[in-house]
């Protein structure tokens, strides 16, 4: 609650704690590791360090900020475009990791305070994710049980209708 400890190690000592007194086997108290929601969630932090360490965060910035000019407005709009574009091809998660850093050091640039896009920026990567059946996890679930139901598996833009009308409302 003070902030004195950080959060990572509150958590790795709670986990010990639990298994050490018996709370939890150490299969129970080390399962959460073995989900892929874990390595795809540190491999996209890796990725978005990566982005600001090579300076492709501002090189992408830059290169926004001269497509768009001084117009705010028409910046904001190229940046929930961009984020929905690549959300129909990547992951939530995976977008926000990429796009992060890029609309931060953009928000910087112009003197503009990283939560006015950061939100939006959160919204249309999920908006995106609508666009294509690899977009959105749910996507892909929903296809499933369809096949499973005996019938024929959705095609890459199947959801594209749907996505249009949600990003159009979006925008």
């Amino acid at each position: 609650a003070s902030g004195k400890i950080r959060s990572d190690m509150v958590a790795i000592a709670s986990l010990l704690c639990l298994m050490l007194t018996g709370i939890l086997t150490p299969a129970e108290g080390l399962s959460g590791f073995s989900n892929s929601v874990i390595f795809v969630m540190v491999g996209m932090f890796i990725i978005s360090s990566a982005i600001v360490r090579t300076g492709l965060a501002s090189s992408l910035s830059s290169k926004i900020l001269q497509v768009a000019g001084k117009n705010t407005n028409a910046l904001f709009m190229l940046v929930k475009i961009l984020t929905a574009l690549i959300g129909s091809l990547v992951s939530n998660t995976g977008t926000v990791a990429i796009m992060m850093p890029i609309v931060v050091s953009l928000s910087v640039s112009i003197d503009e305070s990283p939560s006015r896009f950061l939100m939006p920026l959160a919204f249309m990567s999920s908006i995106g994710g609508m666009f294509t059946i690899i977009g959105n996890s749910a996507n892909m679930v929903v296809n499933d049980v369809y096949v499973n139901a005996g019938y024929r598996s959705m095609t890459l833009f199947s959801f594209f209708p749907v996505g249009v009308v949600c990003f159009l409302f979006g925008m």
